[in-house]
């Protein structure tokens, strides 16, 4: 027992030195009142966007069936990020694209709807980078794409250090590391599991987040406090007020 308390305060240490200021990632964004606005206005510093192909266009939706017209990545994401940067509201963020589709059918019309707006992408000192998630392709040929297309990268994957140029954070599912429900105390078996976590994505060099975890003030303080860079969330102005304090 005391070893796993001195192995869980020394990770917990080690997250501090490396963690740096937590972020917040917008998660379905687009299922918010104000898709996309509502993240900006709060300066998340990642805004997510789950995407399946329809003809020669990519939909935004949670599921196929909550498909509507109209709400293409183009639409929501895209053209206001265009009209955002001719602002002096716009700031560098990342674009998660959540591919729920198979990664060679969406591939062809995600490069096709990118290429009009790689200026974002590229130049300036402010940019949108854009972060592949769900299906991706091997990790082994991260390097091979276009420079303006990064991913999100998973745990306990050995990448080759051309792909992991190309990997922005690390990302995992709550759930495969714990039953906590967001209330009460975690138990600290679980917390030296997910700070051992956390401390082997900074040992590479990446920022840690982890999907699926209690969205509540308790999870968020916790994830912080184990080093956590990036939290996520589906309340962002709340998670955005709570890391003011």
């Amino acid at each position: 027992m005391a070893k796993q308390l001195f192995l869980f305060f020394f990770l917990l240490f080690t997250g501090f030195l490396v963690g740096g200021q937590v972020k917040i990632h917008s998660h379905n964004d687009y299922t918010h009142q104000k898709p996309f606005y509502d993240a900006v206005k709060n300066k998340a510093f990642s805004i997510e966007a789950d995407v399946f192909v329809v003809g020669d266009a990519l939909f935004v939706a949670h599921s196929r069936s909550g498909i509507k017209a109209g709400n293409t990545l183009e639409k929501m994401y895209l053209k206001p990020i265009e009209a955002l940067s001719k602002t002096d509201e716009f700031y560098s963020f990342q674009l998660m694209i959540d591919v729920k589709d198979k990664w060679e059918l969406t591939y062809p019309t995600l490069l096709k709807k990118l290429k009009p707006y790689q200026h974002l992408f590229l130049t300036g000192n402010k940019k949108t980078i854009i972060v592949i998630s769900g299906n991706r392709p091997a990790s082994s040929t991260f390097h091979n794409y276009p420079v303006f297309i990064n991913f999100d990268g998973l745990p306990n994957v050995v990448y080759a250090k051309k792909d992991l140029e190309r990997v922005t954070m690390i990302s995992d599912n709550f759930a495969n590391y714990s039953k906590w429900k967001g209330e009460g105390e975690i138990s600290a078996i679980d917390k030296t599991n997910l700070a051992t976590l956390i401390n082997n994505a900074h040992k590479i060099g990446k920022p840690f987040r982890f999907w699926g975890a209690p969205d509540t003030k308790a999870c968020w303080k916790l994830l912080h406090s184990l080093g956590a860079d990036i939290i996520n969330t589906d309340k962002v102005l709340e998670a955005s007020n709570f890391f003011k304090i």
